[in-house]
């Protein structure tokens, strides 16, 4: 609860899940696809497509993704722009370095931007290298239910409670 307004700093869960699911039928009415954020790809697509464009022409993981100008760049740069916006003007608080972070490494921007920098490659990598794309397969499968979708949930949350621990140890149970 915020000290100056007592209303709640974030919709109750019910709101928030028929809003998420507005949100999603929405996107399947009129796009068709699923959301994902893979206009990354097209973009580097795009790019290698100027300097070697057989190479593109014969690659087919590059046959299967959208050319550049497709909606799904402007949803990941909607995305990067809303969520600065977001972060920057609620009323909750947003720290480039959050406290746990900075208790167990210290207070170095550089240092955070370049393991948050590394952690998303990594996650990127694997969801390519797999074919697929994190955000697809768990906001749209799960929502319609797949099992792939709902079982990669439960795997997420299962590898980021490992990953974390791993991470920060016991940093902030001393308190």
């Amino acid at each position: 609860m915020d000290k100056k307004n007592n209303s709640p700093l974030y919709w109750p869960w019910l709101p928030a899940a028929f809003a998420l699911a507005g949100i999603i039928v929405f996107i399947f009415a009129t796009f068709g696809p699923p959301a994902s954020s893979s206009g990354f790809v097209s973009l580097i697509k795009g790019a290698v497509q100027t300097v070697a464009p057989g190479y593109v022409e014969n690659n087919p993981h590059y046959a299967t993704m959208p050319d550049t100008g497709s909606w799904l760049f402007a949803f990941v740069l909607g995305m990067a722009i809303g969520g600065f916006a977001a972060g920057r003007t609620g009323r909750i608080q947003v720290r480039d370095i959050p406290e746990i972070w900075e208790k167990r490494f210290g207070n170095s921007r550089i240092k955070r931007f370049a393991a948050t920098f590394a952690g998303g490659f990594i996650i990127l990598f694997a969801s390519r290298l797999a074919g697929g794309c994190t955000l697809g397969l768990f906001i749209s499968g799960s929502t319609q239910l797949a099992v792939s979708g709902l079982y990669f949930g439960v795997l997420i949350f299962a590898v980021a409670m490992v990953t974390a621990h791993l991470v920060y140890g016991n940093t902030g149970k001393e308190e």
